[in-house]
């Protein structure tokens, strides 16, 4: 039965009032921040650092919830199926929300919510391999194409990415050899087998100062404070080759914007404590705080950047 115009007009009021009002009292219970790594990693330790600032601002719990494997990709598809009601967030990064919705999943799947860091990823390599630059490495791997390997926490990563550019750039070949996660496959290099590793800086730094590797480049557009020493990939010759590890909050697609907005604010607010950014800087994450559309053209100008790559290089998830 068709319903008359005055009839109709009250539904849709009926209907708007009924959104607002859930609107006002959200949150209302526990949030869930998805983080698609294991514990004690990059990612996971400023998503938990952000977090816990956002839950005095909110009003609620936000609770961690880690869903390591494939890449991420875990983390991100039981996000995108989540009700669409800012009660499950994903914690995204180049691999989760750039990298993998050109392999896996869908761009369209999650609604922006705030860039929270960025931070610098460094090339390493194991101590006994002999060289003491970039140039030095690359003039290595085009004496012995073939011969030397890489180590990544898996296809698809943001890490193998980078060294799928490097080799891009460089005319150079190197076996890739994928691990279940950063923390092993970081662990292999130390040991000396694979040589060569892209890691976050936070995690690979103090076994830098240790000697255990060797940093030869970090990918960011200046040289990190926590190694002033080490060029960047634009010093060794690279002008293009930028890259920053970020670490960002999605809802799933459909969120309505007042919850949205809600998120957001209590993100950026969270991250202007000075108590935040002393503990974001001491894992040299620096920290940003943007708004949803800012997310919004990074991730999709990552994305553009990385599908490209992936089809030059005929990257496959197998």
């Amino acid at each position: 039965m068709r319903l008359s115009v005055p009839f109709a007009f009250l539904f849709a009021l009926l209907g708007a009032a009924i959104a607002a009002h859930a609107d006002d009292v959200f949150p209302s219970k526990t949030i869930t921040v998805a983080v698609g790594f294991p514990p004690g990693g990059n990612t996971d330790v400023i998503a938990r650092i952000v977090a816990e600032r956002m839950e005095p601002l909110l009003g609620q719990r936000l609770v961690i919830d880690n869903k390591p494997g494939a890449g991420s990709t875990l983390a991100a598809t039981a996000i995108a199926r989540a009700a669409p009601d800012g009660y499950t967030l994903l914690t995204g990064s180049p691999s989760t929300s750039a990298i993998a919705p050109n392999l896996y999943t869908s761009l369209k799947a999650f609604a922006p919510v705030s860039l929270l860091v960025n931070g610098p990823i460094v090339l390493l390599v194991h101590p006994s391999l002999p060289v003491s630059s970039v140039a030095e490495l690359v003039a290595l791997y085009r004496r012995e194409p073939g011969k030397y390997n890489f180590a990544t926490g898996g296809n698809g990563t943001h890490a193998h990415l980078a060294c799928e550019w490097l080799m891009q750039e460089t005319g150079t070949s190197i076996t890739h050899v994928p691990f279940r996660g950063g923390a092993p496959a970081l662990q292999a290099v130390i040991a000396g087998e694979p040589t060569m590793i892209v890691d976050n800086l936070p995690t690979a730094l103090a076994h830098v100062q240790a000697g255990r590797l060797k940093a030869l480049a970090v990918f960011s557009a200046s040289r990190s404070p926590a190694l002033p020493d080490v060029p960047t990939m634009v010093e060794a010759g690279y002008k293009d080759m930028v890259t920053d590890s970020w670490t960002a909050f999605y809802a799933p697609a459909g969120t309505p914007a007042p919850i949205i907005a809600k998120l957001n604010a209590a993100a950026v607010a969270a991250l202007r404590e000075p108590q935040t950014i002393d503990k974001l800087r001491q894992l040299s994450a620096v920290p940003v705080g943007s708004t949803p559309d800012q997310l919004e053209a990074l991730t999709r100008l990552e994305y553009e950047r990385w599908g490209s790559l992936i089809r030059k290089r005929n990257v496959t998830v197998n």
